[in-house]
């Protein structure tokens, strides 16, 4: 769960931190937030000007903490979707190395307008894993109830009669009724450890980021490139950002993450050889300046999944929505 409050944090915040233009996904809401608490917060926030004065604003360090309202769709089969309701904003950035929310960087080259450095990350697709909720074999009730019936173990609301009542049974006792001793687990993927360059460029017209990463820790040995544009709207007091992007995922990256192996493969749950895939984004940022340390902190983001990860059996949404709204607090 850490690395997916590290990845929210820089996407939330807009262009707080160099890197604008974040692939990293997440999403909140900001215009409800800004409403509410711009009418509860304003004497709070006066109360802070005294420590405002020595707000030190050239630290190579930023650490704040969001609290509010998230959630991530979790595309995965019977699975919980991701809440968010703490987010975690910590970088540092100095001549060369830098640290961005998970992200270790040294700068090759950088000018008022164009960056270009080496960056090492983690994959983010291992974390849905962490969510899945529906017993071991990652079916939803509906497919084992139809399963349990293919088998003729049952017929649905049909109670006192022959054979179980499969409507009183819950998805663990499903599994348990359909596949007795066979073991359904649906193995847990490792993390991954990717490295490549990324670079960045700044205009008035927008911003771009371009990443192009592989597999250097030997999970799934395969590639993901990522090219974003960011729209950046700012004012006095308020931030708001705009980001378009896509990112392509290699065969091996999408076999090892999505796909089922023949060992894996059981009723209900074929084998599927995942292919090289490219999903979009869409995502709106934005933040409000209550003081120099407080802030209000929205994002909201769709992300498209490709075709060949759509088709997975394991996968039931072809899109994964994420949204958050909250207060931050710059300490650093």
């Amino acid at each position: 769960m850490t690395r997916f409050l590290f990845l929210f944090a820089t996407s939330v915040l807009c262009c707080t931190h160099r890197r604008c233009a974040t692939r990293q996904w997440c999403s909140g809401f900001f215009c409800v937030a800004l409403l509410w608490l711009g009418l509860t917060l304003p004497a709070f926030a006066q109360s802070e000007a005294a420590d405002d004065a020595v707000f030190v604003e050239d630290s190579p360090w930023t650490f704040g903490i969001a609290a509010g309202y998230g959630r991530r769709d979790n595309p995965f089969v019977g699975s919980d979707d991701i809440k968010l309701n703490a987010i975690l904003d910590l970088a540092w950035y100095g001549e060369r190395w830098f640290f961005d929310n998970g992200d270790v960087g040294f700068t090759l080259n950088q000018t008022e307008q164009f960056s270009a450095s080496l960056l090492t990350t983690f994959d983010n697709e291992r974390n849905y894993y962490s969510y899945l909720s529906n017993g071991s074999s990652g079916l939803d009730l509906s497919s084992l109830r139809e399963l349990a019936i293919d088998k003729g173990f049952g017929m649905m609301g049909i109670a006192g009669g022959d054979g179980e009542d499969l409507e009183a049974l819950d998805t663990e006792e499903l599994e348990e009724l359909i596949f007795k001793d066979q073991d359904t687990a649906l193995p847990e993927r490792d993390f991954a450890v990717n490295s490549g360059i990324e670079f960045l460029y700044i205009s008035r017209w927008g911003d771009l980021q371009a990443q192009l990463l592989t597999d250097v820790s030997g999970t799934h040995r395969g590639e993901s490139a990522w090219l974003a544009y960011s729209y950046p709207w700012i004012t006095p007091d308020s931030e708001f950002s705009l980001t378009l992007g896509m990112e392509w995922k290699s065969r091996d990256l999408v076999d090892y993450y999505y796909g089922v192996t023949r060992d894996e493969a059981i009723d209900g749950r074929p084998a599927y050889t995942g292919r090289a895939e490219i999903n979009s984004v869409i995502r709106f940022s934005a933040t409000h300046a209550l003081s120099k340390r407080w802030r209000l902190v929205g994002v909201v983001e769709q992300e498209y999944l490709g075709k060949h990860i759509r088709n997975s059996p394991i996968i039931e949404r072809g899109r994964v929505s994420t949204a958050f709204i909250g207060i931050y607090y710059k300490f650093l």
